[in-house]
Protein backbone atom coordinates (compact mmCIF):
# COMPACT_ATOMS: atom_id res chain seq x y z
CA UNK A 1 0.00 0.00 0.00
CA UNK A 2 3.07 2.58 0.58
CA UNK A 3 3.24 2.44 -3.29
CA UNK A 4 -0.06 4.43 -3.68
CA UNK A 5 0.19 5.89 -0.41
CA UNK A 6 3.44 7.84 -2.02
CA UNK A 7 2.78 7.62 -5.81
CA UNK A 8 3.48 10.28 -7.40
CA UNK A 9 0.28 12.01 -9.92
CA UNK A 10 1.61 10.32 -12.77
CA UNK A 11 1.25 7.25 -11.64
CA UNK A 12 -2.34 8.14 -10.24
CA UNK A 13 -3.23 9.00 -14.01
CA UNK A 14 -1.93 5.96 -15.26
CA UNK A 15 -3.86 3.75 -13.03
CA UNK A 16 -6.77 6.22 -13.80
CA UNK A 17 -6.82 5.47 -17.05
CA UNK A 18 -6.21 1.32 -16.87
CA UNK A 19 -9.65 1.79 -14.85
CA UNK A 20 -11.67 2.59 -17.61
CA UNK A 21 -12.00 -0.83 -18.42
CA UNK A 22 -14.49 -1.34 -15.42
CA UNK A 23 -12.52 -4.83 -14.16
CA UNK A 24 -11.11 -4.72 -11.00
CA UNK A 25 -7.08 -4.48 -10.94
CA UNK A 26 -5.80 -6.29 -7.77
CA UNK A 27 -1.75 -5.78 -6.68
CA UNK A 28 -0.45 -8.17 -5.14
CA UNK A 29 2.10 -7.90 -2.43
CA UNK A 30 1.08 -4.41 -1.28
CA UNK A 31 3.33 -3.45 2.36
CA UNK A 32 0.98 -2.61 5.35
CA UNK A 33 2.17 0.13 7.98
CA UNK A 34 4.03 -1.54 10.76
CA UNK A 35 0.86 -1.50 13.20
CA UNK A 36 -1.45 -3.60 11.06
CA UNK A 37 -1.79 -7.53 11.79
CA UNK A 38 -0.28 -8.42 8.02
CA UNK A 39 2.57 -7.34 6.91
CA UNK A 40 1.68 -7.23 3.60
CA UNK A 41 -2.02 -7.57 1.49
CA UNK A 42 -3.78 -7.87 -1.58
CA UNK A 43 -4.91 -4.25 -2.82
CA UNK A 44 -7.90 -4.06 -5.80
CA UNK A 45 -9.05 -0.95 -7.49
CA UNK A 46 -12.73 -1.05 -9.50
CA UNK A 47 -14.43 2.03 -11.67
CA UNK A 48 -17.84 1.23 -11.03
CA UNK A 49 -20.63 2.92 -12.94
CA UNK A 50 -20.76 6.07 -11.19
CA UNK A 51 -17.86 5.37 -7.85
CA UNK A 52 -14.64 3.89 -7.07
CA UNK A 53 -14.15 1.00 -5.17
CA UNK A 54 -11.33 0.11 -3.66
CA UNK A 55 -10.47 -3.42 -1.80
CA UNK A 56 -8.41 -5.09 0.87
CA UNK A 57 -7.91 -8.28 1.93
CA UNK A 58 -10.03 -9.35 4.65
CA UNK A 59 -9.06 -9.82 8.40
CA UNK A 60 -6.63 -7.48 8.42
CA UNK A 61 -6.89 -4.84 11.96
CA UNK A 62 -4.49 -1.69 12.68
CA UNK A 63 -3.42 -0.88 16.41
CA UNK A 64 -2.38 2.47 15.56
CA UNK A 65 -4.44 4.70 17.81
CA UNK A 66 -4.18 8.27 15.27
CA UNK A 67 -5.26 5.63 12.04
CA UNK A 68 -7.85 7.32 10.04
CA UNK A 69 -11.22 6.16 10.85
CA UNK A 70 -12.26 5.22 7.23
CA UNK A 71 -8.68 3.56 7.26
CA UNK A 72 -9.99 1.23 9.69
CA UNK A 73 -13.12 1.07 8.10
CA UNK A 74 -11.69 0.08 4.94
CA UNK A 75 -9.69 -3.00 6.94
CA UNK A 76 -12.99 -4.26 8.65
CA UNK A 77 -15.36 -4.31 5.66
CA UNK A 78 -12.91 -5.03 3.21
CA UNK A 79 -14.08 -2.59 0.72
CA UNK A 80 -14.83 1.29 0.57
CA UNK A 81 -16.17 3.27 -2.27
CA UNK A 82 -15.50 7.16 -3.36
CA UNK A 83 -17.69 9.33 -5.78
CA UNK A 84 -14.37 10.32 -8.14
CA UNK A 85 -11.09 9.08 -8.72
CA UNK A 86 -9.62 12.22 -6.77
CA UNK A 87 -11.61 11.22 -3.18
CA UNK A 88 -9.68 7.84 -3.28
CA UNK A 89 -6.64 9.66 -4.53
CA UNK A 90 -6.81 11.84 -1.11
CA UNK A 91 -7.79 8.84 1.13
CA UNK A 92 -4.23 7.00 0.09
CA UNK A 93 -2.25 9.73 0.65
CA UNK A 94 -3.78 10.83 3.64
CA UNK A 95 -2.28 7.37 5.10
CA UNK A 96 1.33 8.88 5.07
CA UNK A 97 0.70 9.62 8.93
CA UNK A 98 0.80 5.31 9.40
CA UNK A 99 4.42 5.25 7.65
Amino acid sequence: MREFVYGTDQQYELLKGSLEDHLCHVYSHCYLPDNCSKDMARIGFEKEENTYALFIDKGISCSCNHAPALFKDWLAVGTVRFLDFTDMKEFLRSLKCLY
